[in-house]
């Protein structure tokens, strides 16, 4: 379905055109300066899902810049604060009290000022491969990529649609052809190409720096190290200088978050924004609130420790640690407890532990043998309403979580008959197991078979 267009006005006269889509809590997606086109966007593979994915628990509201796609083309300010009044007439249209915010490429200052200015209204802020001030980042640069930049940034005195081209195939990747030619409609949709580069010129031009301390909501700095268009001590300035944000690095070398490892940038994305709606809901006197327990274990670790003795035995084990607690961080999950070859931890959201699952077991099948021993983890999988002890979690479900691990095959995921129906329709893969009493259970279980090396939905 065509996303519908309405229209707001901003205080200085300039109409601007916006569109919603999904229900829940309002998340305003800025336009990824220095294009912007609503209906072209939507029709982008890659794109219609990223956003259907978060509209599948939010409210996504999107709007075209002024000067923009569907928006006003005619002249009007260009400032940075002049690009607030377009957040400012969207957020009033809807009659919105409070939302999150994602800021991406130049949108970031506005995204950011925008934060500064509102506290009561900005609930979270995420930022995607951007900054404060591109000063930052062009001083950042390493001289061969900085040259390139530069050289790019030339063709548009002497053919504009050259500079367009290859300006969006550097920042969507040079292997990414198909894409990059959509970002490259998108663009001479959006605006006049002979206007382009003076756009993005007028964006880089966009300094937030002084806000940065001013943003007191909880933040989170997604950023890919390897994006050629910035640079990783810039995505950990904008962290240090909020008070209360937190880095993410993810993989990938694209501008657009849905190339590359899509799953896990969707998965710090939406755990995130997952993390204000629960605690809204949650009644902190209650202690029976739903959460998903997922448990870990290494298969045959005892026996690989007498094999390799107690040194390397450990390094071996140190690979689970890290790639579990690095999973745990990119989709949400909270570190319950650990002993050395498991961990039990918990999730309040049921998808992302069955995403969180899926990742840790393609992360350690990625793994090179080390020692001469190939890493074969078994997880397991439950849903309930543990007791709440301080930081841990007791009772029933938590039992089961780990009885149904310990039943698991190394390089299994099982899963409980509630996870596999909280999840679905959502595009999860199951096989039935036979019921089976699950070791130290009072009665027979059913699990199921996570099939982690299906496609998992983007």
């Amino acid at each position: 379905m065509e996303p519908v267009i309405q229209y707001a006005m901003t205080s200085d006269g300039v109409s601007i055109a916006f569109s919603t889509l999904g229900e829940g809590p309002p998340v305003l997606i800025l336009p990824v300066l220095p294009l912007s086109h609503l209906q072209v966007e939507w029709q982008m593979p890659g794109m219609r899902e990223f956003l259907e994915r978060f509209a599948a628990e939010n409210k996504v509201i999107r709007f075209d810049a002024r000067g923009l796609g569907l928006s006003d083309r005619g002249e009007s300010e260009r400032t940075l604060d002049a690009h607030l009044r377009d957040v400012e007439a969207v957020v009033t249209k809807l009659g919105l009290e409070r939302l999150a915010l994602f800021a991406a490429s130049y949108s970031g200052p506005v995204g950011i000022r925008y934060a500064a200015l509102h506290p009561e209204r900005v609930s979270r802020l995420i930022l995607w491969c951007t900054h404060a001030y591109h000063g930052e980042v062009v001083a950042k640069l390493p001289v061969d990529v900085d040259q390139q930049r530069k050289a790019v940034n030339q063709l548009a005195d002497v053919d504009r649609d050259l500079f367009i081209r290859t300006y969006l195939h550097r920042a969507v990747g040079w292997t990414e052809g198909d894409t990059a030619n959509r970002f490259v409609d998108v663009a001479k949709q959006s605006i006049d190409p002979s206007r382009f580069f003076e756009n993005l010129a007028n964006h880089a031009a966009f300094d937030a720096r002084d806000d940065l301390p001013k943003v007191t909501c909880p933040t989170i700095v997604l950023h890919r190290p390897a994006f050629v268009g910035s640079h990783v001590d810039v995505a950990k300035g904008l962290a240090a200088r909020m008070p209360d944000a937190r880095l993410v690095l993810l993989e990938g070398q694209s501008i657009v978050p849905f190339i590359g490892n899509t799953d896990a940038v969707l998965g710090a994305a939406l755990s995130f924004l997952a993390e204000d709606r629960q605690a809204n809901q949650a009644d902190s006197s209650n202690d029976s609130a739903m959460r998903t327990l997922l448990y870990t274990d290494v298969e045959n670790h005892s026996a690989m420790i007498q094999r390799l003795g107690d040194e390397l035995g450990r390094e071996v084990l140190r690979q689970h640690e890290r790639l579990t607690r690095e999973a745990l961080r990119t989709f949400g999950g909270e570190e319950l407890r650990t002993a050395g070859d498991g961990f039990l931890a918990s999730f309040r959201s049921t998808q992302l532990a069955v995403r969180c699952a899926i990742e840790l077991q393609r992360s350690f099948d990625a793994l090179e043998p080390l020692h001469g021993e190939k890493l074969k983890v078994r997880v397991g999988i439950n849903a309930g309403e543990p007791i709440s002890d301080g930081n841990q979690l007791h009772g029933n479900s938590v039992e089961v979580a780990s009885q149904i691990g310990s039943a698991a095959a190394g390089g299994e995921i099982l899963a409980s008959l509630v996870v596999r129906e909280l999840v679905a329709g959502k595009g999860f893969h199951f096989d039935p197991r036979d019921e089976r009493t699950v070791p130290g259970g009072d009665a027979p279980i059913q699990v199921y078979q996570v099939q982690w090396r299906e496609a998992v939905p983007q």
